[in-house]
């Protein structure tokens, strides 16, 4: 027997290790949920009405058994068996399961995926050149993400070993972090990686950079350091000033400067606050530095910027009065 039919033989046992594994888990027809926070089983025994709903969160869908039929934007595509698809945040579908029967369920799980996790794992691969297959052109972006592709032996093989890990307090602990990583990890070396990555980036643009942006205003006093921000949503310093970049089109320490310099126009002009007192209060440690980058950006110091837009203010009060 060659290796050929040994991998052949190697899948079927998995896909039926997968099959069953639901089977047991999913136990009352529709959504069954386990102890793993943002993992569903699903049993349909019946054939189901197109449902319309909206993702929430980036996830992954995998059919062992059956097949699900998904529309979106009014094309059709049908996932499984033994295929999956990445389902983006705010996606709106339409699904059904045309061919559920009671001998034959429909059987697939929902699995949340954390886009951090998701952009940390990229990042690691990239160091390695050639790492990332080339993703066919229909899969690289958007709802066409949601199309199906077979899982393969290497993540159904991660898959089983996470699933397993979910089932006792101290393996869901120690083990399913990992397999749960691997299992990502999996999906990242298929030419499904843009898809993911796309989704992932286009989350965490939506959460992590309005959370770090939120944290500068809140600081704006306080010295804070672009490490500072990444740590406050949870990210590497590297991904979060690619992904911060690429979002608002300015590195983090450069956004944060505007913030300070905009406040501080509001302080001189509307709280009529001194140079030093503005230059104090949104953070900067240094006078003449705050005036050098004040002047750089508007073309003038503090002090003349703010005794022009005053007196306009009086010219325009006593026009108007007349």
């Amino acid at each position: 027997m060659n290796r050929s039919s040994d991998r052949r033989i190697d899948d079927t046992v998995q896909q039926g290790e997968l099959i069953d594994l639901i089977a047991d888990r999913a136990t009352a027809e529709g959504g069954n949920n386990p102890s793993w926070a943002g993992l569903t089983y699903y049993r349909l025994d019946h054939p189901t009405t197109p449902h319309d709903e909206v993702v929430t969160s980036l996830s992954v869908c995998v059919v062992a058994q059956g097949r699900t039929r998904v529309q979106v934007d009014g094309q059709s595509h049908f996932c499984g068996p033994s295929g999956y698809f990445v389902m983006p945040q705010g996606v709106r579908l339409v699904t059904d399961a045309p061919e559920a029967t009671h001998d034959k369920p429909l059987l697939y799980i929902v699995l949340k995926i954390d886009p951090v996790l998701v952009a940390e794992l990229l990042s690691e691969i990239e160091q390695t050149p050639g790492a990332l297959p080339v993703p066919s052109e229909r899969l690289a972006r958007g709802a066409l993400a949601l199309m199906s592709r077979p899982l393969g032996h290497e993540l159904t093989g991660a898959l089983l070993r996470f699933l397993r890990a979910t089932e006792s307090d101290v393996d869901r602990r120690v083990l399913a972090p990992l397999a749960l990583r691997e299992t990502i990890y999996r999906v990242l070396r298929t030419d499904m990686w843009a898809a993911l990555a796309d989704a992932a980036q286009r989350e965490m643009a939506g959460t992590r950079i309005v959370a770090a942006i939120t944290f500068m205003r809140a600081e704006l006093e306080n010295p804070i350091k672009v490490q500072d921000m990444a740590n406050h949503v949870s990210m590497s310093l590297s991904a979060f000033a690619h992904l911060f970049k690429s979002t608002t089109g300015s590195a983090p320490y450069q956004y944060l400067k505007r913030l300070r310099l905009d406040r501080a126009r509001v302080l001189l002009l509307e709280e009529h606050l001194t140079v030093s007192q503005a230059c104090h209060t949104v953070g900067y440690g240094s006078v003449s530095h705050f005036i050098t980058e004040f002047k750089r950006t508007y073309g003038e110091t503090p002090r003349s910027y703010a005794n022009r837009l005053r007196r306009l203010g009086a010219l325009h009060t006593s026009l108007a009065a007349r």
